[in-house]
Order: structure tokens, then C-alpha cells, then sequence
């Protein structure tokens, strides 16, 4: 795609996210299919985008991938019970068996998994998403099929298997979360509050979408000083997601974090 009508084409997805239909999923089997649909789409067009990276985006980018951005919110937490504990060793057990071949990277790849923005060399977590395991949890759950393999590069630069990625429809409710992934273990959260050019700025040339532009649009984080710089405003990209590091030890504060084992750093914020 020609770079000035893939910079548009950017613009128009976040504008279509942004609008109450996609922010704000109803129960209607038309309103979620549009919802995944521009979901994809915009997956897919992150994908093929070509910037030249900075300092900048890179520390921007890397912040939103660990989840230590004022972009994340949490879902409501409760007490783990002895029956979350239980069922929860069942699922880890059932997707250490499934996902193990996927330490071999290139494995996971013949399979369908793509390296997510693959023109950002160096990034903190590595996910590697499905689409089609993306298409399947919407309306089902499989704890051996994620949306996202997650990888760190080793000391040697080889990817390195951590964990797995889950998710669920942006309109979620609690109990519908604590049904894929207990709510008394795993950390679900979903990032909001972005802010990008809009289609109009990018068609004049007024607003550029490079890596220093970008990383500025992305250290917006309320409508107000979204709307102050000109921008579209964006309540949420895509829909609830859970890590669950699957190979991190037996500890279960090391599986689904928590305390000083949080490999996320995760946090609450209104």
C-alpha cells in the first residue's frame, strides 16, 4: 500500500474504533461481527505498516506491550477460592502440554502465528498472534488455542516462550471473564484512552504519521488533551486480553503474576 493511503487508511480504523458501536459492543451478532472485523483489520494494517523506528516510539510502544501505560485498565479482581486454584492448575496443565512445541518459534509460525509489529526490532514482550484463534474466541474458549504466543529474546537473541495470551469481547462481564480464566488468578485488562490523527489532518498534511508523531499521539491519555491537540479520540482498542505465563515456574504468583512476580507490573487506574 502506498504510504500516504496507508497513513489514511490508519486514521480511518482508529476513527471507526472509536465510534459506539465498536467501543462499546451490544450483545447483537451484527454489531460484534463489525467489531471483529475492524478489530482485524486494523491488526492486520499495524502489521504492514513500515516506520522508521525511534527512541521514542520504541520506549512508547514497549511501555503499551508490558502494560505499564496509563492505556491499561484492569478488570475487577476477587479473592481466589480453593476452586479457582484448582481449576486453574487444570488449565495451565492443559496448555503447557498443547503450547510446548511452540518454544520453537518457527514451529509456531508454520501454525499460523505471525510476529505482531514485526518492523519494531527490539521489543520487550514479543507477541505472536492467530487470527484465526482470534476469530474463535469470540464466541468460545479454548485455553490450548490463544490469541497471542509471548516470547522474550534471550541473552543470545533467541526467542524464548513465556506464556500465552487470552482475550474476550470488549463487553464482557465480570462473570463471563472469570468463566475463561478465573478472576481469582488472571490479571484480564484493556487498553484505553488513545488518541491518533485524524483522517482529514493526514489527508491535508497536517498531521504526520511517523514514529516521532506517533509516539506523541500515544502519550495522550484523556479526551480532553486528545481533543486539545487535534486528534481522534479512541475509548479502547480491541477488547479484554489476559498473560498467563505459562512457563514460568510452577509458582502460581509467577503463572498469573502477582506481587513482585508481576511481569507486567500491572496496575489499576480510573
Amino acid at each position: 500500500m502506498h504510504p500516504v493511503r496507508r497513513t489514511l487508511f490508519a486514521a480511518v480504523c482508529l476513527a471507526a474504533l472509536a465510534t459506539p458501536a465498536a467501543a462499546h459492543a451490544q450483545r447483537d451478532s451484527a454489531t460484534i461481527e463489525a467489531s471483529r472485523a475492524m478489530n482485524l483489520r486494523l491488526i492486520g494494517l499495524m502489521q504492514s505498516l513500515q516506520i522508521a523506528g525511534s527512541p521514542e516510539l520504541a520506549a512508547a510502544i514497549n511501555g503499551l506491550l508490558s502494560d505499564t501505560s496509563a492505556h491499561m485498565r484492569m478488570a475487577p479482581s476477587r479473592p481466589a477460592t480453593p476452586t479457582d486454584s484448582a481449576r486453574g492448575m487444570e488449565l495451565v496443565r492443559a496448555a503447557r502440554a498443547a503450547l510446548a512445541p511452540y518454544r520453537d518459534v518457527a514451529v509456531a509460525e508454520r501454525e499460523g502465528y505471525v510476529k505482531f509489529l514485526p518492523w519494531l526490532a527490539d521489543q520487550a514482550m514479543y507477541h505472536y498472534n492467530n487470527v484465526q484463534n482470534v476469530f474463535a474466541t469470540v464466541s468460545s474458549f479454548d485455553v490450548t488455542k490463544p490469541v497471542s504466543l509471548l516470547y522474550r529474546k534471550d541473552a543470545s537473541g533467541a526467542m524464548t516462550l513465556v506464556g500465552a495470551m487470552y482475550a474476550a469481547l470488549p463487553s464482557a462481564t465480570p462473570d463471563e471473564l472469570d468463566a475463561r480464566l478465573p478472576l481469582g488468578l488472571a490479571h484480564w485488562h484493556e487498553h484505553v484512552d488513545f488518541c491518533g490523527p485524524t483522517p482529514e489532518g493526514v489527508r491535508a498534511g497536517t498531521q504526520r504519521v511517523d514514529g516521532e508523531s506517533l509516539a506523541r499521539w500515544l502519550r495522550i491519555t484523556s479526551r480532553d488533551e486528545c481533543l486539545a491537540a487535534g486528534g481522534r479520540y479512541v475509548p479502547r482498542l480491541f477488547g479484554w486480553m489476559s498473560h498467563v505465563y505459562l512457563f514460568a515456574g510452577d509458582d502460581p504468583k509467577a503463572i498469573w503474576g502477582g506481587d513482585d512476580h508481576d511481569m507486567m507490573r500491572m496496575h489499576h487506574h480510573d
